[in-house]
């Protein structure tokens, strides 16, 4: 029944919430997230780092390449030269005659042959590509950015020209990543041409030999992964050990020759997200050899296909206009929205790993996004208006807290109650009396003011909804009426941070001689009951029952101890990640059985002085005369700890024990 009155609602049900209106505000959405990715360059390559870090860190494993091979010109193979560039002509010559007749299905050199050598290497290599058995091809280039006319006139007449393949890898012009094949040839009215500067790619030329259509357009290349094992996914062998390997390593295979030195030819590729070497910052020879394996094992492009991503945003944008219409609110609205998107973002991201398709992230993502925060914007507005006009009549009246819920909810303003269970804290100013009779009205309401307003400040940030004032006192409630499941621990964090900001306003005050006294503090937590109490003409949202007056009586009795803050027992059970202090057993006032109180102690409290305390504590609950030794010992080691010289004292008098009476001082 509620999917069939969603649907209703899309329906014509006035100007703001017409079909006619969710339709624009749908395809409008869809249609800027696909032109912002699109065409927005920073976009479009944040788009393709994603699908980078999935092909580098997620690609499923496969084993080597068994139809290509690369024999590497490295390090080991230049170093027996007597100069590394160009590389020595008759070797690579050799090379070619052992793979000949190896009975390889074709051979590929990626090395441009763009100037003379020593004369005898160049005949040689010369007359070795004329004869050769096996299909061979050269790299080349007629690109002026690579090559100058002398190059290219010594290229072109030692390579002829069927044996020519464009060796020109295409870069992102963005980050400088080569993540697509080049076709080789001239773009002519959106066609390809070959002539004899300008012959098909490397990758293209190769790819044949084993069953590739030849290549018509440039296509991402699928970068083949590592295997289970950790195999490289394209076999390489050096060189130097050609001669010595038996023909069947190379016999039907595509074999490539090229240079895999450690700083010439080196080319950046997606995998340098993750990989650094070989693989990150790869060997042209090798990019070559991936562009093949790609063109001939048909692997998927890793990007997004067209019709799926162009459905997904569809149905993305369609999924932010059903959340729009639950109308809970654009926060409410954004939160669900952004749960969706985490989860189709980690189902296209783990799931990549799974062999799920390359899925788009930002498109859908934005798309999602623009509709909920559009549709806010047209169907919203009456209910924005609706809210501002609740705030700005009860804020000046209720706390926030409160506001938030009539906003949310304009019945919650009923006058009704519920029971709870609560945290009550209450503060007060030591002397506000005297204080207030020693500075002239102005003064005191300006100190009074700032006072309040930072003491409010740190008790709404912690959760806590401020019930009222009664003069410079404060009654703040946790857990009504926004649920709060930590509301003890939230009132002690805030009692802690009130305590660090009244002593300091306090000590600033003195020294302009106002005579604030000490902020006393107490909290409580029990059931009470919250809500709504008044008349028709005139309401409050408060708090009743016996924890009230209990947390009211836990701060008065801050001044017997000389402590700041004092909670009871069931703060402690319920804040059990906070550390205490035991102040003892005392009977509070209207009450027959006494109550365990506690001082909460700061993140920066000393532990040793604590288990000092704790061991003098521990003998003097025991009713252990020695617990007069240890609290002396105490006092003079901390003489400013009121909590200690007040135990000191009591002992002083003959009242070995913890529990303490009224009449005690």
């Amino acid at each position: 029944m509620k999917i069939l009155t969603l649907f209703k609602n899309l329906g014509l049900n006035g100007p703001n919430r017409s079909g006619l209106w969710i339709t624009l505000v749908a395809v409008l959405s869809a249609l800027i997230a696909v032109f912002s990715v699109q065409f927005l360059t920073p976009l479009n390559n944040l788009e393709k780092k994603l699908a980078d870090i999935r092909v580098a860190a997620l690609e499923v494993p496969k084993p080597p390449s068994d139809k290509i091979i690369v024999v590497a010109l490295d390090e080991e193979t230049v170093s027996q030269f007597a100069y590394r560039s160009p590389i020595d002509r008759a070797f690579i010559a050799g090379l070619i005659e052992r793979i000949d007749g190896a009975g390889a299905k074709a051979l590929g050199v990626d090395v441009l042959v763009d100037q003379a050598s020593e004369p005898e290497k160049d005949d040689r290599l010369y007359n070795v590509i004329r004869n050769a058995r096996t299909p061979l091809h050269f790299s080349f280039t007629s690109d002026p950015a690579f090559v100058t006319e002398p190059q290219l006139e010594f290229m072109r007449d030692f390579i002829p020209a069927d044996k020519r393949m464009e060796a020109k890898l295409l870069s992102d012009p963005f980050d400088g990543l080569v993540r697509r094949i080049n076709t080789g040839g001239v773009q002519t009215n959106g066609k390809i041409a070959y002539d004899t500067d300008h012959p098909p790619s490397f990758a293209a030329v190769m790819a044949r030999y084993l069953g590739a259509p030849m290549l018509r357009r440039s296509r991402e290349i699928a970068w083949r992964p590592l295997s289970a094992e950790g195999d490289e996914p394209i076999p390489v062998i050096s060189a130097n050990y050609v001669s010595y390997l038996p023909d069947e390593i190379f016999a039907g295979k595509v074999v490539l020759i090229g240079a895999v030195l450690s700083i010439t030819d080196r080319h950046p590729t997606p995998l340098s997200i993750i990989d650094d070497g070989d693989r990150g910052l790869m060997p042209g020879v090798l990019v070559q050899a991936h562009a093949i394996d790609t063109l001939v094992s048909g692997a998927p492009e890793p990007v997004p296909p067209p019709l799926l991503t162009l459905f997904i945003v569809a149905a993305f944008t369609a999924l932010g206009v059903l959340i729009s219409q639950m109308r809970k609110g654009l926060l409410f609205n954004v939160i669900l929205s952004l749960l969706a998107l985490t989860a189709y973002w980690i189902i296209a991201v783990v799931g990549y790993g799974y062999g799920v398709v390359m899925l788009p992230l930002l498109m859908p993502s934005f798309a999602m996004l623009l509709s909920v925060w559009m549709m806010d914007l047209v169907i919203g507005r009456a209910e924005r208006l609706q809210r501002q006009f609740i705030q700005s009549t009860f804020s000046r009246y209720v706390s926030p807290a409160v506001v938030e819920r009539i906003a949310a909810d304009p019945s919650a303003a009923a006058i009704s109650g519920e029971k709870r269970e609560t945290t009550f804290l209450f503060t007060d100013v030591a002397d506000f009396t005297t204080m207030s009779e020693l500075l002239p009205p102005e003064e005191l309401s300006d100190v009074l003011n700032q006072y309040l307003d930072g003491a409010c400040e740190i008790v709404l940030r912690h959760g806590g909804t401020i019930d009222k004032f009664i003069g410079d006192a404060i009654m703040a409630i946790f857990n009504a009426p926004i649920e709060q499941p930590d509301h003890a621990a939230a009132a002690v964090r805030a009692a802690l941070e009130l305590d660090d900001y009244a002593e300091r306003f306090r000590e600033e005050c003195n020294s302009r001689d106002v005579p604030i006294g000490v902020t006393r503090i107490g909290i409580h937590s029990g059931p009470a009951v919250v809500g709504n109490f008044g008349s028709s003409q005139r309401m409050d949202f408060t708090a009743l029952g016996d924890t009230v007056n209990t947390a009211a009586r836990t701060e008065g009795i801050n001044k017997y101890f000389g402590t700041r803050i004092c909670c009871t027992q069931s703060v402690v059970d319920l804040a059990d990640d906070r550390a205490f202090r035991t102040i003892g057993h005392f009977a509070l006032k209207g009450k027959s059985q006494y109550t365990t109180l506690y001082m909460p102690l700061p993140a920066g409290h000393d532990p040793e002085a604590e288990k000092n305390y704790l061991e003098a504590f521990a003998l003097l609950e025991a009713g252990d005369p020695r617990a007069k030794v240890h609290f002396e010992a105490l006092r003079e080691q901390y003489p400013a700890d009121p909590l200690i010289s007040y135990h000191s004292a009591r002992l002083d008098d003959g009242e070995i024990s913890a529990h303490i009476k009224m009449g005690a001082k």
